[in-house]
């Protein structure tokens, strides 16, 4: 039986484990939280970067208005959890999905997005059977080319039918300007997201001016939300990843304040030859997605291999790395490395804080 390991000092902590610096994440929180304050706009981070109710209610006293998730799975766990405001920024399909999704209505204020007239009768259908009404936002094309209707014309039409429809309750529209997010040059980034959020912006003005009007204009995410937030006629963004500041956003994203709060704990396990060393954490501990992890107090080793269960590490001729050491590891992208993980260990100088399950994961339904 495992020990609780809070209070115990992180170099007594049997690896791989999963951590996070309370301090660097308060930091992340404070400055995203400020950013959105200072601009009128309103934050609802996305869940799926960490999969955990505590770090949601984190968020919410940090004023957040609630979460965004990727699956009706997800937003039971935090409607479960108390998280009272949720949108499901995905295509909710099937007749399992929708009724579940009109059952979370008594919980909690659950909306999804819908792109084509096909998904309206089945959610209809399921929120009349369950006696409620479910919010619903348009979802829009903003040139990433994944989901989202593709003009203004189909916005306002799509909204028209979603507010006719019994059952269903027009809110707004949301879009995600992600195709923008790994441009290098500040200034073509930033011309690149006022294009997109342009296409938003369109849609809403078709749709008012058939009538409807969008209390919800939702769009956004970590990788540009320093850009994004600054565009006037968004209620609200979508960033949650940037809690973190894994290599993914701070390397490839140019995200700008942040301080690295997530990280891998692992030990040395072989030092099969002066200049390589071998950890204890592989692919089903981190996440090398698009961005190789990077070891924290040695900036000059590189992790140059990752399997299953192993990392292997060119070591820098002045590094000590000895079997039996604990180093740190920021993983790649944070949001693929906590859905391996059960738990994350919160922590503050030195000693585990708290001990946070991560109950999202394994909800990918």
């Amino acid at each position: 039986m495992q020990l609780s390991p809070v209070g115990m000092p992180l170099n007594a902590l049997d690896t791989p484990a999963l951590l996070l610096d309370l301090d660097r994440f308060e930091h992340n929180i404070q400055t995203m939280a400020d950013h959105f304050h200072r601009r009128g706009v309103a934050w609802r981070p996305h869940a799926k970067a960490f999969k955990c109710p505590a770090i949601a209610h984190a968020l919410r006293r940090a004023g957040a208005i609630g979460v965004t998730v990727a699956k009706v799975s997800e937003a039971e766990v935090m409607a479960t959890s108390g998280i009272d405001n949720i949108l499901i920024a995905h295509l909710v399909v099937g007749p399992s999905k929708a009724a579940r999704l009109a059952a979370l209505q008594r919980q909690a204020d659950v909306k999804a997005t819908v792109d084509h007239p096909d998904h309206l009768a089945p959610l209809a259908q399921a929120a009349r059977a369950a006696g409620v009404a479910i919010g619903l936002l348009v979802d829009v094309d903003l040139g990433m080319q994944r989901t989202g209707v593709a003009s203004p014309e189909a916005a306002a039409a799509l909204a028209r039918q979603v507010a006719e429809t019994p059952g269903l309750r027009f809110e707004g529209l949301m879009g995600y300007e992600g195709h923008t997010l790994f441009i290098p040059d500040k200034a073509e980034k930033r011309q690149a997201i006022q294009e997109a959020i342009g296409r938003l912006l369109r849609a809403r003005d078709a749709v008012e001016a058939a009538g409807l009007p969008c209390r919800i204009i939702s769009a956004g995410g970590s990788g540009s939300y320093q850009f994004t937030a600054d565009i006037p006629g968004l209620t609200e963004i979508q960033a949650g990843g940037g809690i973190f500041a894994c290599m993914y956003y701070t390397r490839l994203c140019g995200v700008e304040g942040h301080q690295a709060a997530i990280g891998l704990l692992a030990t040395v396990v072989s030092r099969p030859a002066p200049d390589r060393a071998i950890l204890d954490a592989g692919r089903k501990a981190i996440s090398d997605y698009r961005n190789e992890p990077v070891l924290k107090d040695y900036p000059n080793s590189r992790i140059v291999g990752l399997s299953a269960e192993h990392a292997k590490i060119a070591v820098a001729p002045d590094d000590d790395l000895r079997i039996g050491q604990k180093v740190e590891i920021i993983p790649g992208y944070s949001d693929f490395t906590f859905v391996l993980h059960d738990r994350v260990l919160a922590h503050r100088r030195g000693l585990v804080e708290a001990v946070w399950p991560l109950w999202g994961r394994g909800m990918l339904q």
